[in-house]
């Protein structure tokens, strides 16, 4: 008895390729743990400026937003440094054709998270930076950097 076998196409990424992508969004998931840092400490100069309450809510949402974003990085950030540790089940000799088709499907998984942690992060930043932006407009005239009635008070230290 004569049975049909039926093949299917599988879309194959190189080794190279996967390493390159790999590599890619590590730099990328590593600049913005970097940038994240400086927009808290950027946020933390708005402080040192007098707001009203609408404007400290926006920069407590703002505030709100990086911090859950930071928690997203860093689980994303150690699943790319575990994917690219585990791409030697691409590159040895072994035919591990199952090993290697649930490392491929992975790739593609981790990176469509990794594109949509981007484009919400760019999306947190620019509605961010617009309600800063506006913050610093209308504040122009009245921040207190610059101002000479602005004085530090010193503290004497007598032992």
């Amino acid at each position: 008895m004569y049975t049909e076998k039926k093949y299917s196409y599988i879309e194959w990424i190189d080794a190279e390729e996967v390493h390159q992508q790999s590599k890619k969004y590590f730099s990328e998931l590593s600049f913005i743990k970097a940038e994240q840092q400086f927009l808290n400490t950027l946020l933390q100069s708005f402080a040192t400026i007098p707001i009203d309450e609408k404007q400290l809510g926006q920069i407590i949402s703002f505030r709100k937003a990086l911090a859950e974003n930071e928690r997203r990085l860093i689980t994303i950030f150690k699943q790319v440094q575990k994917h690219m540790n585990q791409l030697e089940i691409m590159m040895d000799d072994t035919d591990q054709l199952e090993m290697e088709k649930a490392y491929v499907k992975t790739h593609q998984n981790l990176f469509k998270r990794v594109y949509k942690f981007l484009f919400d992060y760019r999306t947190i930043k620019e509605k961010g930076f617009a309600e800063l932006s506006l913050i610093l407009k209308t504040r122009k005239n009245k921040t207190a950097i610059g101002n000479p009635e602005y004085k530090l008070k010193t503290i004497s230290h007598e032992n």
